[in-house]
């Protein structure tokens, strides 16, 4: 299944590279572009139009699946033809007492492949048991709930996670907003020196200790982007703080 919002010109690379799929449900939260029209060119595609955050989203797509296998991909994703050789020997002859597998993450940004910092090689779980997991849907960047065992593929999966410098803030903007309007507020302020480790523990891991300099000026953008988002998180939970629980700012 594939959420999607306003995405139409990545969604057709995503949906040509599952073709091998017996159905593809595609959850959108009523774009205003293409979406519907790109569907309707896939056969087995089925268009579903739900306003809810992304991960509520995808736990409908699950619910809608009727395959005994689910797999979850979103728009700037692909399959590329290795992995999908791999998933279709894999449910050919589904393993017993195996709840799902790990893709591990093939990251692009601005057309390059990061090979170490938030590059280096990690899984992400994505096609399992239909009903074996869902998200809990508490925050933009969160895992899968399941238990279980789980096998890690030999191929990788795409992700084109940026294209652009715009981009990376536009996504920043998105994705803050959504985590800090249902965050729960603690009673005390967020402390200014959060604003100050969080950033700078983001670049030494992603940067420094994760190597991300290896990969150059894209290694450097990463690792500033990823701390800016640290930054940039604080201040919107400093900001709401303050106007929803009255506090002279300080």
């Amino acid at each position: 299944m594939i959420p999607t919002k306003d995405a139409a010109p990545l969604l057709e690379g995503a949906l040509e590279s599952v073709l091998f799929a017996d159905e593809i449900i595609v959850v959108d939260m009523y774009s205003k572009d293409d979406t519907p029209e790109i569907c309707a060119r896939f056969p087995h595609c089925q268009l579903v139009q739900r306003d809810d955050y992304i991960f509520g989203n995808v736990n409908h797509g699950f619910d809608l699946a009727t395959g005994d296998w689910v797999m979850r991909l979103d728009t700037d994703e692909r399959i590329p033809p290795e992995l999908a050789d791999e998933i279709r020997g894999i449910l050919a002859a589904p393993p017993d007492g195996v709840t799902g597998f790990e893709f591990w993450e093939r990251i692009f940004v601005l057309g390059r492949e990061l090979r170490h910092g938030f590059g280096r090689r990690h899984y992400r779980q994505m096609l399992f048991r239909r009903g074996a997991a869902r998200y809990r849907v508490k925050s933009e960047h969160e895992g899968l709930e399941t238990g279980g065992v789980w096998v890690r593929t030999r191929n990788g999966y795409i992700h084109y996670n940026y294209r652009g410098v715009g981009e990376y803030l536009r996504k920043i903007n998105y994705y803050t907003d959504r985590d800090v309007e249902r965050l729960e507020l603690s009673e005390s302020a967020p402390p200014l020196r959060d604003a100050v480790i969080e950033p700078l523990r983001a670049f030494y891991l992603y940067y420094l200790k994760y190597r991300g300099y290896r990969d150059g000026w894209i290694g450097f953008l990463d690792a500033s982007m990823r701390s800016v988002y640290q930054l940039v998180q604080w201040a919107k939970i400093r900001e709401r703080w303050e106007r929803e629980l009255g506090a002279t700012p300080r």
